[in-house]
């Protein structure tokens, strides 16, 4: 696509969030989802009807005083969080593994029967490129995956 007027178009997938909600056990996407599209729960924190942000166990906003604030899903499960942890470094682990495992495999082969290497070159490279794919383009997934249960904190220095 061509810029006008000597601007730059860039494209970054960092804004882009995926939040899971566990009162409807939906994924909402957007810039910073506040709220669950589906069930208008709020993530982690406690709004008021300006969107000042409050800890779960607030009965009035600290900024306005309003009464009206949203109702938080609820906290996610203890087991969850070392298993979102492992689902996020498993792949990599696994494809790593697979890599160290297959180089001196490969070097072996190379040195006893060079002639049937094509077989083995594909693996080498499926692995290659799949560990490349995990490390370059699902970042912003592995990110979303991270913030999905990471608290804010507020100002006020309350958790």
């Amino acid at each position: 696509m061509v810029a006008a007027c000597g601007q730059q178009q860039t494209f970054t997938f960092s804004k882009r969030m995926i939040r899971y909600c566990h009162n409807c056990h939906r994924i909402t996407t957007g810039e910073r989802p506040l709220f669950c599209q589906f069930c208008g729960r709020t993530y982690d924190v406690k709004l008021c009807p300006r969107q000042h942000p409050n800890p779960r166990t607030a009965q009035i906003c600290s900024q306005c005083g309003s009464h009206e604030l949203s109702t938080p899903q609820p906290r996610p499960r203890l087991w969850l969080r070392p298993l979102l942890f492992l689902l996020t470094i498993a792949p990599g682990i696994l494809l790593i593994g697979g890599l160290i495992l297959f180089i001196p495999l490969f070097i072996r082969r190379l040195l006893t029967d060079p002639g049937n290497l094509a077989g083995l070159m594909s693996v080498g490279l499926m692995l290659g490129f799949l560990l490349y794919l995990w490390m370059h383009l699902p970042h912003f997934l592995r990110n979303g995956v991270k913030k999905l249960f990471r608290r804010k904190k507020s100002g006020g220095g309350h958790h």
